[in-house]
């Protein structure tokens, strides 16, 4: 790296360690958290369950794994909006070839991810040939591969799925964890390790944080941008593997709920809409407290159709501290 390039990096990642825990969202999240466990655990008898732990625990597993998809693209300053369409056309990839072919159980598993990794691939091939914004060429891949799930299913689900795959959506370790979180768990900790340790994750940050010193630096932006959006797709992919495993099916509508909760994940967790910092365990938190939020509409027994309303004002809210958060750092660094 050069000198300019390792200055950058340092003070990006300085900005990362200073601010992690006040300005960047995980304590806040990790706060609100708590706040909503304490909430419910006294407004509800069914809380405290292990039924219910395990579900709610399985969910924001998944929703986690669908987070990091989106904080790919939103690190280096982008937007995915076919984060949903990728999953959705990876989960049938890999339900097809189930129920089509006998085959072992890793070969669809691995020729779903690879959907999506493909995918992934052409959005990033497209915006940085093309040099048209994100949001349009993702909003526009969306449209394509949601009509190749549609095309190829003839929204008919693909359900002959091996109990051995299933097992892994359904079941747990030490009684009521559910695999999925250990799934989460060592994506989680990859991508930790990735944006601290890595010289293509520092890129990325660098290059979210200030694309024109990037540059300068002697960072190939296209290159940064054209793995971000194929590690975004590579993810999406998983995502939508692992909801086939969850669901027992690959059901066509798998991914159509994503777009707006992959940001909120993120967001939620400190990651910035402008690029340049992420929090890996604040996406974590992120994907608990929308669950946990999903989750006490149920046990409460509010009217469900209220979670969208929820979900919203808490994304605004969310958008409206990772304003406050820039304004902050921009003051503080600059």
């Amino acid at each position: 790296m050069t000198s300019l390039q390792t200055k950058l990096a340092k003070r990006i990642t300085r900005r990362i360690d200073i601010a992690s825990l006040l300005m960047r969202g995980s304590l806040g999240v990790l706060l609100a958290v708590s706040l909503l466990v304490i909430f419910l655990i006294v407004f509800s008898n069914r809380f405290l369950t292990s039924t219910n732990f395990f579900a709610t625990s399985r969910a924001f597993s998944l929703w986690a794994v669908i987070g990091f998809s989106q904080l790919f693209a939103l690190v280096i300053g982008h937007l995915n909006l076919s984060v949903g369409a990728i999953g959705g056309l990876s989960a049938v990839t890999t339900g097809w070839l189930f129920q089509a072919y006998e085959l072992p159980v890793w070969i669809p598993v691995l020729a779903g991810i690879a959907m999506g990794t493909s995918c992934g691939l052409l959005n990033g091939l497209l915006i940085t040939k093309t040099g048209i914004n994100a949001f349009v060429i993702t909003l526009g891949t969306a449209s394509v591969y949601t009509g190749m799930i549609f095309g190829f299913t003839h929204a008919l689900p693909f359900s002959q799925i091996p109990s051995s795959f299933e097992y892994i959506g359904g079941g747990s370790l030490f009684g009521t964890v559910p695999i999925l979180f250990f799934i989460m768990v060592g994506i989680a900790i990859i991508l930790w390790l990735f944006f601290n340790y890595t010289v293509l994750g520092r890129r990325m940050l660098v290059t979210g944080g200030n694309r024109e010193a990037a540059r300068l630096s002697g960072i190939n932006i296209d290159r940064v941008t054209l793995l971000a959006h194929l590690f975004s797709g590579l993810l999406a992919g998983v995502g939508g593997v692992l909801y086939v495993a969850r669901l027992g099916s690959a059901q066509p509508s798998i991914g159509m709920n994503w777009v707006l909760t992959s940001f909120a994940v993120p967001i939620i967790g400190g990651t910035a809409l402008s690029g340049g910092t992420t929090s890996i365990l604040g996406a974590v938190l992120g994907a608990v407290l929308i669950t946990l939020i999903s989750n006490g509409l149920v046990l409460l027994r509010v009217d469900i159709f209220w979670e969208q309303f929820f979900l919203g004002v808490i994304l605004l809210i969310a958008v409206g501290i990772d304003r406050a958060r820039t304004v902050y750092i921009e003051r503080k660094y600059y």
